[in-house]
């Protein structure tokens, strides 16, 4: 939970747009607060522990790990605490390293109280407040009041509900507190006005526990942390899309066509891009934070990861991919402006609604990490205002058939077999080729396309002598490969989990009974492998090479350099296919928009992909009215009981 905590929090201040996201994330923080941030007083007692020195501090009612370290001059996940952060209670104590930073902090603030600063910040009310209580203790007026919170037009106040309130003196409020009284007649006025408007027919409210009903979002205020965030409840609002907000310097309008002086197969128009001084990328992608407090977050429950709420925890990691990215990027002097749309909905009108609210179309290019319905909605959007999506892990060729703006990362069936061939004839020449599959009715969509590409590939080249075997007749497997020499085998065979693990578990132990002598065996996918049950004896004896997808390699030097900066940021392991996959999205493609502008999309293959990339990219176009596919897997062997990348 603190790594969520950790990565949210950073995204504030990044001004990457995640304010809703934040506000819901700290749901689980602040109830344990209470409803009220008080101010901190920094304490000058030291305690040593491990040969460090740290301040130490009695937690206070309403006090967060925000306010207490920023009081301390230091930030969030410097605090050291016993407990899990959202469960930090009234009497914890929290350790603040001692160091220049708080040293600093704590001589210039030791009898002072560091108290909220004057800017949004949200309530719960109480009962018995009124819009008029509520401007006198703030300092606000009423109308700023009702103009911060719009709901209020149709609604009435009422105890438990969140409130934004704006920064003090908003509005043409008088600060004389004699002039308080004057107004009291008009402030009456402005309250009889808002019980007048409530009596209006209510737009139908969503219900409370649909992915369509949201939190007051925190809104962003110069150089503010969430230590004013208290607890919100979930609650109907005019806007009923759980979007972020637009960051303010995104682009209004759509940048024009660029007048190409280089030839392309690419015969689709290309916008420029909207800034030569910027990259502006779009994130769509279902987040899910509402489902937080609905999984176990304080200790991983690992009989619950195959649960749809585990997606959660996924998502996540891709975003933190995206900050790995944007850090990198930033270093190399690549300025990027990321939106973010929290969409949990896969209806049409509700992807359509996202697209129009956040300006999506005026994006560089488009991220969209969205299951099969709403990304093929969201494709269309962007082909309609000519804005390349990219798809980060969908392996159907059918994202990119007919739609010349989607951009699918991850390798192409046609890449995938022509790498795997190209194996068999480079190291197995004159050896014999069989392609293990199904020919079942209910075979999967994947293995059909796998086996046609294979079918494809091998008719057109005449280096590989091959043969097609049904699995279904697997038991003459073994004695056919005894009559033949420098024998290699490619399974497509894909069926249900409960299917694949028979067949590989069958497969193997066929095919080691033959000892030494055994042939190659290749795979499609990498799925042998990640059976827990799998003895990797044999497949080191079988020569086991496959094409993996996101796999993270901790021999490589790249990749470990990753884990560990990842491991050092968000104080956990990165997942295997979501923060690696994410970061080259970013990486890659804001750097070939920065270098090329709009002319990498009319030839990306001339584009030499970063030197931080993780994973192999090079994209080609899938036919002449069809998307971008990365043509190059990434493939592994198995050496020394390790998978080794095969160049």
């Amino acid at each position: 939970m603190k790594r969520l905590y950790n990565t949210f929090c950073r995204l504030l201040r990044n001004t990457v747009g995640l304010t809703m996201l934040l506000m819901t994330f700290f749901v689980g923080i602040a109830s344990a607060q209470g409803t009220k941030t008080v101010a901190v007083k920094v304490s000058k007692q030291t305690q040593t522990i491990n040969n460090k020195e740290y301040y130490v501090h009695i937690v206070e009612q309403g006090q967060t790990v925000f306010s207490i370290a920023r009081a301390y001059g230091l930030k969030y996940y410097d605090a050291v605490l016993k407990t899990d952060i959202h469960l930090m209670q009234v009497g914890d104590t929290v350790w603040l390293p001692k160091n220049d930073q708080s040293v600093a902090a704590v001589s210039a603030n030791a009898e002072a109280v560091v108290a909220p600063a004057n800017r949004v910040h949200y309530i719960k009310i109480e009962p018995g407040q009124t819009l008029y209580s509520l401007a006198r203790e703030y300092g606000v007026t009423v109308e700023a009041i009702v103009e911060a919170n719009p709901e209020l037009r149709t609604e009435q106040l009422k105890a438990g509900q969140m409130l934004k309130i704006p920064p003090k003196g908003a509005g043409e409020r008088k600060a004389e507190s004699g002039n308080v009284k004057a107004e009291s007649g008009e402030v009456k006025a402005e309250s009889e006005k808002v019980k007048a408007e409530s009596a209006e027919p209510k737009a139908e409210e969503p219900k409370s526990n649909s992915v369509d009903a949201i939190v007051a979002p925190v809104t962003s205020v110069g150089n503010q942390d969430a230590a004013t965030a208290t607890s919100p409840v979930a609650r109907p609002v005019v806007n009923p899309y759980p979007f972020a907000e637009v960051p303010s310097d995104f682009p209004k309008a759509q940048a024009p066509y660029y007048n190409f002086s280089t030839v392309s197969s690419f015969n689709y128009q290309v916008r420029d891009r909207q800034d030569r001084n910027r990259v502006f990328v779009s994130v769509v992608m279902p987040l899910n934070l509402n489902k937080i407090n609905e999984i176990s977050t304080t200790k991983f429950d690992i009989e619950q990861r195959g649960k749809k709420e585990y997606k959660v925890f996924e998502f996540i990691q891709f975003y933190e991919g995206i900050l790995m990215a944007l850090e990198e990027l930033q270093n190399q002097g690549v300025d990027v402006v990321l939106n973010v749309v929290d969409l949990t909905s896969d209806k049409d009108e509700d992807v359509v609604a996202a697209f129009n609210s956040h300006n999506v179309a005026n994006s560089d290019f488009i991220i969209a990490l969205l299951v099969k319905k709403p990304f093929a909605k969201l494709a269309e959007l962007a082909k309609q205002h000519q804005v390349f999506v990219v798809n980060p892990f969908s392996s159907r060729a059918e994202v990119v058939t007919d739609n010349p703006y989607v951009v699918k990362c991850m390798p192409s069936v046609e890449g995938t077999v022509k790498g795997l061939l190209d194996i068999v004839a480079k190291q197995h020449k004159g050896g014999n080729l069989y392609v293990l599959h199904s020919n079942s009715k209910s075979v999967a969509t994947d293995e059909k396309l796998y086996r046609d590409e294979l079918q494809r590939q091998l008719e057109a080249r005449k280096d590989i002598k091959y043969t097609f075997f049904d699995w279904s007749a697997n038991g003459k497997l073994v004695s056919t490969l005894k009559t033949t020499k420098d024998n290699v085998i490619i399974s497509v065979y894909d069926q249900d989990k409960n299917k694949n693990t028979v067949y590989a578990t069958t497969l193997l132990n066929r095919l080691s009974s033959m000892g030494k002598g055994a042939p190659v065996l290749m795979t499609t996918g990498n799925y042998l492998a990640d059976f827990p049950n799998v003895d990797f004896e044999q497949l080191q004896q079988l020569n086991y090479t496959a094409v993996t997808m996101g796999y993270l390699d901790y021999n490589n030097q790249k990749h470990k350099d990753f884990i560990d900066t990842y491991k050092d940021k968000f104080r956990t392991e990165p997942n295997t296919l979501y923060a690696g996959v994410a970061h080259d999205i970013m990486l890659y493609f804001c750097t070939a928009l920065w270098n090329q502008g709009a002319e990498f999309w009319r030839n990306p293959q001339k584009f030499k992909a970063p030197s931080g990339m993780l994973f192999p990219f090079g994209f080609r176009q899938s036919s002449p009215s069809g998307g971008y596919e990365n043509q190059l897997p990434d493939i592994y062997k198995m050496s020394n009981y390790r998978l080794v990348p095969v160049k």
